[in-house]
């Protein structure tokens, strides 16, 4: 009871745009969520409100809510508890990622035998079907230059894996590691779409998707719809088409993952089709600020936007993060800003290392995991995810040595690097070289820094959060693009919005000091382009 009352005193506090988003009785329904309007709390109030529907009390099917990452999903789920109580989550009623429903789905497939996994028979005598299915294939082997790749299609219901050959070689797992694992079970979570993108297009098994979504599910709930690719799109549809209960919630200003498929032009044909009902929430609570409320305004309308200029030598101290389009842009800007990664991410040993001793100073400084530490320890195959605690000893002798200053401090923090990797993970650190070395002078430049920090992020590390202060580091092009307004359908105009809009009362371009140059220590060897 005492639940209960807690979740209708939260229900009273929000405003009637959000009452009527989170309790609308509709079929399908479109929440449009810009930035700071409750998109979180509403969809908790909605999942809450669906989940203990009277009129539903009977149904035993799953009120489910998704999105596209283990952070948002996290934070869902734990608003919903708190305003609702453990029981809203109990099974089957879950939040989970959009990899969990496919991976799911795929699960139903090879069960129904409408799928066969290559060597089925011998994986899996009983049909107890088990994959074992990972965020990517680093743990598996090292990356190297290879033309080697492979691809899925099916020979009548049995999954068929088979080696490619690329024109020009890029850095990857070779396919010949990758495809015996697959035949023995093992596969991504890249795979599972891969797998069933050739098999929903076969109409007995999209019969079958649509089936199961409606004995399993009432209502689905999906968070940041913008980011859905064609895969993801067809499995909503499917969801509509089986009469489950849809609510879309997301904001066409802040799609930001085309480079991983993402597909938000399509998102108004599904509207349409679907005869959705669309409810704006248009009251932002995050702008403090009558000109950070001004702002956001312009940009959202086309408007010509010119940021106020602060130096990055002495004009950081108001601030509480600098934000940028890319990790480069940012190591640009010099001592006084710590980005958390060195660049996107791309699997090589060293590069990984470097990350944990990264992240060992973002810790200490900002109390922030650097971003990509999880895949650091994955490219490392390195299991015990308490191991950079375990090396904080160690890392801490390697910031040291590297305090010194000098080049030669810098070869010998990267020996000492050597040495504590050596002690938790098998594969091999290469010989001091400057493509290797680089990350650590970069960091070594961070620690001669006598004033406060701030932390460095992409826009697509900071969508969902805010800050009072942000700076932003943009590049001629970008500041063009904010003099002449931006575009919604502009990818790059997109993420600037994003970038604009995380400050609740204000927000500054960043520009570096003296020239506005790189500097010829200050950008990773092979930052993203």
């Amino acid at each position: 009871m005492s639940q209960r009352l807690a979740a209708a005193g939260a229900l009273a506090q929000l405003t009637a745009e959000q009452r009527l988003a989170a309790g609308a009785v509709t079929e399908h329904l479109f929440i449009e969520a810009g930035p700071g309007t409750g998109k979180t709390t509403v969809s908790a109030q909605r999942f809450g409100a669906q989940r203990f529907d009277p009129a539903r009390r009977l149904d035993d099917r799953a009120v489910v809510a998704m999105s596209f990452t283990r952070a948002a999903t996290h934070n869902l789920a734990h608003r919903v508890q708190r305003l609702w109580g453990a029981a809203a989550l109990a099974w089957p009623h879950r939040v989970v990622t959009l990899d969990t429903i496919m991976s799911d789905l795929l699960h139903d497939l090879l069960c129904s035998g409408l799928l066969v996994w290559p060597n089925s028979a011998a994986l899996w005598p009983d049909n107890d079907v088990s994959l074992d299915i990972h965020d990517s294939w680093a743990s598996f082997g090292g990356r190297s230059w290879t033309r080697t790749d492979y691809a899925f299609s099916l020979g009548g219901r049995e999954v068929q894996v088979r080696p490619m050959y690329l024109p020009q070689p890029r850095s990857a797992v070779p396919s010949t590691t990758i495809i015996p694992l697959i035949r023995n079970g093992v596969c991504t979570h890249q795979d599972v779409r891969d797998v069933l993108e050739v098999a929903l297009v076969v109409p007995e098994c999209a019969d079958h998707a649509r089936r199961l979504l409606a004995r399993t599910m009432r209502s689905l709930i999906v968070d940041e719809v913008f980011d859905a690719n064609v895969l993801d799109l067809a499995v909503i549809e499917f969801a509509i088409d089986a009469g489950v209960d849809l609510t879309l919630v997301g904001d066409p200003w802040q799609a930001l993952y085309l480079f991983r498929g993402a597909r938000p032009d399509l998102i108004p044909e599904l509207l349409y089709r679907a005869q959705v009902r669309r409810l704006p929430l248009t009251r932002s609570f995050r702008w403090r600020t009558e000109s950070q409320r001004e702002l956001a305004d312009d940009l959202r309308q086309g408007r010509a936007v010119t940021l106020a200029i602060v130096d990055s030598r002495d004009g950081l101290r108001n601030l509480d993060v600098v934000l940028a389009l890319r990790w480069k842009n940012m190591w640009e800007l010099g001592p006084g800003v710590l980005p958390l990664a060195f660049g996107s991410f791309k699997g090589g040993y060293e590069e990984a290392a470097a990350t944990l001793l990264l992240n060992h100073v973002t810790r200490a400084v900002f109390g922030l995991d650097a971003t990509y530490v999880n895949e650091a320890l994955t490219a490392l195959d390195i299991r015990d995810r308490d191991v950079p605690r375990q090396l904080e000893s160690a890392f801490q002798g390697i910031t040291e040595t590297l305090s010194a200053g000098d080049r030669e401090s810098v070869r010998q923090g990267y020996l000492q690097l050597i040495q504590v990797m050596g002690t938790v993970t098998r594969r091999p650190l290469r010989a001091p070289h400057p493509a290797h070395t680089g990350r650590l002078a970069l960091v070594q430049l961070r620690l001669a820094c006598a004033d406060r920090f701030l932390p460095g992020l992409t826009v697509h590390q900071a969508k969902g959060r805010e800050w009072d202060a942000v700076g932003i580091r943009l590049t001629e092009s970008e500041r063009t693009a904010l003099a002449g307004g931006l575009a919604l359908e502009n990818d790059s105009h997109r993420k600037l919005y994003v970038a604009c809009t995380r400050a609740r009362c204000t927000t500054v371009e960043v520009r570096s000091y003296a020239t506005d140059e790189p500097e010829s220590r200050g950008v990773p060897p092979d930052a993203d382009p």
